[in-house]
C-alpha cells in the first residue's frame, strides 16, 4: 500500500469517526429532550436499515455491475440475541 492509500484510508476514517460522533449525539439530544424515546429510536434505526437493505438488493438485480455487499445489515443486527443497541452506551463521555 502507498502512501496516498495510506493517507486516503486515514482521512475516510477520521470522516467515518466524526460522523458517528455527530449522528450519536444528535440521537443523544432526541432522546434527552423527550422528543423520541430510545426505544422508537431504536426502531426507527432499525426500518431505516432493513429500507436501505432493500434498495441494495432492488440494485443487484437491476444492474448489469455486481454489487457486493460482505456483510448483510440482517446479520449485525439479530434481535434474537441481543437488542439493537444492547452493548452500546449513550450517556455523557466518561460515565460508561
Amino acid at each position: 500500500m502507498n502512501l496516498t492509500s495510506k493517507e486516503i484510508i486515514k482521512n475516510l476514517n477520521e470522516r467515518l469517526l466524526m460522523q458517528a460522533v455527530v449522528v450519536e449525539t444528535l440521537c443523544d439530544l432526541l432522546v434527552e429532550n423527550g422528543v423520541v424515546t430510545h426505544e422508537a429510536l431504536e426502531d426507527m434505526i432499525k426500518d431505516n436499515l432493513e429500507s436501505q437493505q432493500e434498495k441494495i438488493r432492488e440494485l443487484r438485480q437491476n444492474s448489469r455491475i455486481p454489487i457486493k455487499v460482505k456483510t448483510p445489515i440482517s446479520d449485525i443486527f439479530d434481535e434474537e440475541e441481543e437488542e439493537l443497541f444492547g452493548g452500546l452506551y449513550f450517556g455523557p463521555v466518561g460515565e460508561a
